[in-house]
């Protein structure tokens, strides 16, 4: 997972988004969903679901922005919700010729406690798409797990 200071630095960087279709960005624009539950605190729990913002560079992979709110808490006359912002962790590949993306994180404080939460987002395809033709084609780079050899 990325820390502290390499998510500042990528909130920092937003034009380090992969958005174009030349070489130096490897034309992957996309997003993926995620479904999460967060821990039980304070005798309840949230969830949040949602679509990532688009992949931004991270060395020879990439990452993904989730900024979003959790699901209400109703609680007697009041109720509360929580915010989240983190980034992924880099791309993994699938067998299957996919990606995904773990993540994992803490809620903001609301209401006087906050909820950790870890998942995966769904998955991705290694595909990239030219967006003045829409031609597909393999992706320049391949997304290694972290134990293989090529893995950067």
């Amino acid at each position: 997972m990325l820390n502290d200071e390499e998510r500042k630095y990528m909130m920092d960087h937003e034009d380090k988004y992969i958005t174009g279709s030349n070489e130096d960005n490897m034309d992957n624009v996309h997003v993926h969903v995620y479904t999460t539950e967060t821990d039980v605190s304070d005798d309840h729990q949230h969830m949040f679901l949602g679509v990532t913002g688009p992949a931004r560079v991270e060395g020879r992979s990439h990452v993904h922005q989730i900024c979003t709110r959790t699901s209400f808490a109703a609680e007697n006359s009041r109720g509360h919700w929580h915010w989240v912002d983190i980034m992924t962790d880099r791309a993994v590949s699938m067998p299957d010729g996919s990606h995904t993306h773990y993540y994992e994180g803490r809620t903001s404080m609301n209401d006087g406690h906050c909820h950790n939460f870890s998942d995966v987002t769904g998955l991705g395809p290694n595909i990239c798409v030219d967006e003045d033709d829409e031609d597909k084609k393999p992706c320049k780079y391949k997304y290694k797990r972290p134990d293989d050899e090529e893995y950067n």
